[in-house]
């Protein structure tokens, strides 16, 4: 059965979003994050210490969209992955990974800076300019979700648990306010999801 290591509210959602949509069975393996470098089957999936991690028979991974990319095509086929040969491939890719390197990731000085930061630092330099990074580099998706429900078109995919995850870390730090309305519409309906409900609440470590 697929583990997966990284409970909510870390990137973990993703890959638990993913595993609900897909209807597939999985096993939530929670992580002590002040202890997780002594957690040793944790850090055969992630050595960096970063959640999540993923371990599926032989195969061990971390990174949250490269594993839900191994997901959609490993338990594929499925709507939430286009095929490569797919006209709205190049732009679910895109979106995908976007999700991470330009929104998600650039945050991580802002989360490192407001949970560990002594308190005169909380709010340093750099954790104010990533969050304006996020908030400029968040238009992108705009004009495509004024058009279309989801970021490919009417069909929901991983590319929207990968930005919509993002996005939603704009409620997080309070900064929702920063972002078009269109944005904020739509981390709503995808919080409406069923498959998102049980992710982000997931009660026990037992198979989904």
């Amino acid at each position: 059965m697929i583990k997966v290591f990284g409970a909510p509210p870390s990137r973990g959602v993703r890959v638990l979003w993913m595993l609900e949509e897909m209807g597939l069975p999985y096993e939530l393996r929670r992580v002590d994050f002040a202890n997780r470098f002594e957690d040793r089957d944790f850090l055969a999936c992630s050595p960096t210490g970063s959640l999540p991690g993923l371990e599926d028979g032989d195969v061990r991974m971390m990174e949250s969209v490269a594993i839900i990319e191994y997901l959609g095509v490993r338990y594929g086929p499925t709507p939430l992955a286009p095929a490569s040969d797919d006209p709205r491939w190049p732009d679910y890719i895109s979106y995908l990974h976007f999700g991470e390197a330009s929104l998600s990731g650039p945050l991580n000085v802002t989360l490192g800076s407001r949970f560990f930061a002594p308190d005169e630092e909380k709010q340093n330099w750099g954790a104010k300019f990533a969050v304006d990074s996020f908030v400029r580099k968040s238009a992108a998706l705009v004009e495509s979700l004024k058009r279309q429900p989801y970021l490919l078109g009417d069909t929901f995919t991983a590319a929207d648990i990968s930005c919509g995850w993002a996005l939603s870390l704009a409620g997080f730090l309070q900064v929702e306010d920063r972002l078009d309305a269109v944005l904020n519409d739509y981390v709503g309906r995808l919080k409406e999801r069923p498959a998102y409900q049980t992710a982000t609440a997931p009660a026990e470590p037992v198979p989904a």
